[in-house]
């Protein structure tokens, strides 16, 4: 290993080769989120319904939610790309925070049983990687967790993370479940280097069960393409039924892009099984 201790040139040389960072043109793409509405015909739009009188509105409620829903997987789980494949023209991606994570940031296993089970002791470890000042991370962290994970450092056992830490670590151990700003339970993990505040991700099941990603805030950001006197953040689009249609049709529209920069500032974590 070397240390850099600045440039030093002969007397009387050239210039040196200029170094920059380029933009690549194959990432930080804004995806285009469209949610349709069936069409209601003039004939239910004019009916009042027993149970929801509104049935439209009741309707429209769940569609916006949907469309939500559809925005925050992508977020999470997308992969950056361009298919030009399409007829109509290109389909954009945004990049999701995890996907992006595990292939640029930095990843991190830990194991929830075995010889190696995951205590505080090795959560240190990982933090004077993750929080070294070089790389830009510093301060606090919000880590999006599986219900399985949150279950796992709040659980007392054997093969528990308190379990697994109070037998060795009491002395520097600190964990503590407070009260998010919007009512939530968040989980905080206090290390010297950094600290970890854990909140429950419901989308985080299946397949990510035993996932956790740790996002830098002030690295990440929700980005609309916004330009040329247009917003095409979420908006809805009315009444887009053909002329000759007794009825009505709207959808709800949006195209924006996850911006992450910095990514060894984000970190996954993966648990695993001894066996």
């Amino acid at each position: 290993l070397g240390q850099v201790v600045g440039s030093a040139h002969p007397e009387g040389g050239k210039s040196p080769e200029g170094w920059e960072d380029l933009i690549f043109d194959r990432e930080g793409y804004c995806q285009i989120f469209k949610t349709g509405m069936n069409l209601f015909s003039g004939t239910s739009m004019a009916t009042r319904y027993r149970g929801e009188a509104d049935e439209f509105r009741r309707i429209w409620s769940d569609k916006l939610m949907e469309h939500k829903m559809d925005i925050e997987h992508a977020m999470l789980f997308g992969v950056g790309e361009a298919d030009e494949a399409s007829s109509a023209g290109p389909i954009r991606k945004t990049w999701g925070i995890l996907p992006y994570t595990q292939q640029y940031g930095k990843n991190f296993e830990f194991y929830y049983d075995g010889s190696n089970k995951a205590t505080y002791d090795d959560f240190v470890d990982a933090m004077e990687d993750y929080f070294a000042p070089e790389s830009g991370a510093e301060g606090d962290k919000l880590v999006l967790a599986s219900r399985k994970v949150i279950s796992f450092f709040n659980k007392l056992g054997a093969d528990s993370f308190l379990g697994n830490t109070v037998g060795s670590s009491a002395y520097k151990f600190d964990l503590q479940n407070i009260q998010g700003a919007f009512g939530h339970q968040v989980t905080k993990v206090n290390t010297i280097f950094g600290n970890l505040h854990f909140v429950q991700e419901p989308l985080l099941r299946g397949l990510y069960e035993d996932y956790a990603i740790a996002i830098d805030l002030k690295n990440v950001a929700y980005r609309p393409l916004i330009g040329g006197g247009q917003n095409r953040d979420t908006h809805v689009m009315t009444n887009i039924q053909g002329n000759d249609e007794d009825g009505r049709r709207d959808m709800a529209l949006t195209e924006a892009g996850l911006e992450i920069q910095l990514p060894e500032t984000h970190a996954l974590m993966t648990f695993k099984n001894a066996s």
